[in-house]
């Protein structure tokens, strides 16, 4: 957890007027939405694994948005639409060998405007819970993404000139074309700030990258 998340959690702990017990007391499942922001991530060397990749270096952002299900004082669990955008000049380079030029193989260069959309199923399960405000969990996620935009690609080999051109950012993910699973285990801090609203900051492994942190904002409507 950094620490500009700590300060920002810490902050709207702070001016969030109480919330006890009887505000919530005898409420069943509610129905809400969540919207979430994770301002950097970025893939590690394993991942290049997935992609079939030599070297791999994508990094970028991501907004979610979606409905929600569960308690204000319990966990939640939701189905969101995902946007992760990719971020220009990001590389991938695969079957890559030593050769006459240097380095030879395909290299793709990602342009602006690439980036993944996809559906994201996630689930927040609490351990701990500290004077009905405070909440200690795991949020894990499952969903798939397909890959937007263009990329720049370059072939070099001994036997041909050096070829450059344009291509569909699917080719980045050979096993599909263009469709690319997601997955996420996230350690995870919420804290209620008003009557319905929660603020969850979270980090750790996300598939395809990882997440250097995350914010998620959860409004649960109140029942009357």
């Amino acid at each position: 957890m950094t620490r500009m998340t700590a300060a920002v959690l810490f902050a709207a702990l702070s001016f969030a007027s109480p919330v006890g017990a009887q505000t919530y007391g005898g409420y069943g499942d509610q129905w809400g939405v969540n919207v979430g922001l994770t301002p950097s991530w970025q893939t590690g060397d394993p991942v290049r694994f997935l992609f079939n990749a030599d070297r791999i270096d994508l990094r970028g952002s991501e907004v979610r948005f979606g409905f929600v299900r569960g308690r204000p004082l319990e966990g939640d669990w939701g189905l969101s639409f995902v946007n992760k955008a990719i971020a220009e000049n990001s590389t991938l380079d695969v079957n890559v060998s030593s050769c006459s030029r240097g380095d030879c193989g395909t290299f793709y260069r990602t342009l602006s405007q690439t980036r993944m959309t996809g559906l994201e199923f996630h689930q927040f399960v609490p351990f701990k819970t500290w004077r009905e405000r405070v909440q200690l969990g795991m949020t894990g996620a499952v969903g798939v993404a397909w890959l937007r935009g263009n990329v720049h690609k370059r072939t070099t080999s001994d036997e041909s000139n050096v070829e450059s051109f344009q291509a569909d950012a699917g080719e980045l993910f050979p096993p599909s074309k263009d469709v690319v699973p997601l997955l996420s285990m996230e350690v995870a801090v919420a804290g209620i700030v008003a009557e319905g609203l929660k603020v969850r900051a979270s980090g750790g492994f996300s598939m395809p990258g990882y997440h250097k942190f995350g914010l998620t904002f959860i409004y649960l409507i109140p029942q009357r």
